[in-house]
């Protein structure tokens, strides 16, 4: 589909704030839609939309499950005629989330519509980077390609993962936002970058990525957002520690040779041996390693770890290959997943974000292994985040009272379930797996 086919003429490149609504509130609102017929299900959900919504939405997300991916142009001119979005975005996905609702194995559109006063909207693709291009030139290329200027707040990131080489491409894109020196001296980037790969589709030319009247199915795009917004990231990486903080001593390109002057293997051996029964069953998930991303800590808690597969060891060399480039000299600890410690994780990361002000609504993408079967119920992550923000008295205690019960959808959200999600983790951006991601849209703290 060529992009012309779906060019909307009196889209900007970049649109300006809403100067009618300027000062305005940030408004989000989702829709759903389980009709199988492309049309008919786009019609609903924006009709769903439009009843929430006093003006047209500034951006709008779309995320589709594998029965509408390639349907996505027929979908977004549906939309586009309905609702007369500024912006439009999409990702086709193995299953779409809206509210607290999961879309498993049927036919769904979910939308998330935005309403955002004094924000500027920048939507991009990433073009073809050379390889001979160094770091710097590379994050100087993208920073130009996706505005990211000094009002940044964050930039929402969407690709195919079988057409685009994320490995050197996500540390671009981390570097590429401008830095600035805190009051206390701290470095820190300005702005955030979250977003995931596309799952509809299990080989090349199956997914489908919608930026404005442009349908591919292949590439990477998003949208920056700047000015007048806060965007808060949470990062569930769902993982616990186990044994000790080691240091790589030995090591080459993915494999770590030896661990505190060790052979790996049998490092880790030393500590799988002595794990309690519960936690050597849930091994059957796979053993994951943690790397440090500031050394300069004194110690080291949740959220100072980038989880990775360990894909395994070889008895002969000693040798343990990572889903990762490692070298000497990190520290590194051994970490396990299982659905506990992810529900716990999620729980504790929400507990910090509600010392603030509550969010308009939430995008959220979660790893596809984090669905249904994973947690034994539809759409955990989704009601653990829309329903964090709503503190209300216990259901029996309030029928006791005599107040009427009623059921609370909590915050505005959709999303998907993503090949590998993307965000940040201690001022950098990665890809991540088996992990939650999510932005919470707020006014900025005054």
């Amino acid at each position: 589909m060529s992009s012309s086919e779906h060019h909307h003429p009196d889209h900007d490149p970049a649109s300006l704030p809403n100067e009618d609504r300027a000062g305005g509130e940030i408004v989000l609102a989702n829709a759903l839609s389980t009709s199988d017929d492309p049309i008919s299900a786009a019609t609903e959900a924006a009709s769903r939309l439009q009843s929430k919504l006093d003006t047209p939405p500034d951006l709008l997300m779309v995320f589709v499950t594998p029965h509408h991916a390639q349907r996505m142009g027929m979908i977004a001119d549906t939309l586009r005629d309905t609702l007369n979005s500024n912006h439009m975005i999409g990702v086709s996905a193995s299953s779409v989330m809206s509210g607290t609702a999961e879309i498993n194995d049927t036919p769904g559109i979910a939308l998330l519509a935005c309403n955002l006063p004094d924000v500027r909207i920048s939507p991009f693709w990433v073009d073809h980077i050379s390889p001979r291009d160094s770091t710097d030139e590379r994050a100087a290329k993208l920073a130009e390609q996706i505005d990211a200027g000094v009002d940044m707040r964050a930039a929402f990131f969407f690709a195919d993962p079988f057409s685009v080489p994320l490995v050197k491409l996500i540390p671009a894109l981390s570097a590429a936002r401008m830095q600035h020196i805190t009051g206390s001296g701290r470095v820190e980037s300005i702005g955030t970058i979250l977003g995931g790969m596309a799952s509809a589709a299990s080989r090349p030319g199956g997914n489908s990525l919608l930026l404005d009247g442009d349908v591919r199915s292949s590439g990477a795009m998003g949208v920056t957002l700047s000015g007048d917004l806060q965007i808060d990231t949470v990062v569930s990486q769902g993982c616990r520690p186990i044994g000790n903080p080691m240091i790589i001593t030995k090591a080459r390109g993915n494999l770590i040779l030896e661990l505190a002057g060790v052979r790996a293997v049998d490092a880790i051996r030393e500590i799988v041996q002595v794990l309690s029964e519960h936690d050597k069953q849930l091994l059957a998930n796979g053993l994951l390693l943690g790397r440090v991303i500031d050394e300069h800590k004194s110690h080291f808690g949740r959220g100072d770890f980038l989880i990775r597969n360990i894909m395994g060891g070889d008895e002969d060399s000693g040798a343990v290959a990572v889903a990762d480039l490692i070298s000497a000299g990190q520290t590194v600890q051994l970490h396990l997943h299982d659905e506990q410690t992810a529900r716990e994780d999620l729980s504790l990361l929400l507990d910090g974000q509600r010392l603030y002000e509550k969010p308009a609504g939430a995008m959220l993408i979660s790893c596809t292994g984090r669905s249904e079967k994973f947690f034994e119920e539809p759409g955990h992550d989704a009601r653990a985040i829309a329903h964090a923000f709503n503190q209300s008295p216990d259901g029996a205690k309030r029928a006791k009272s005599g107040e009427e019960l009623t059921t609370d959808q909590g915050i505005p959200l959709a999303g998907f379930f993503a090949a590998g999600e993307i965000g940040p983790i201690d001022e950098h951006i990665f890809q991540h797996g088996h992990t939650a991601v999510a932005g919470l849209f707020r006014k900025p703290d005054l």
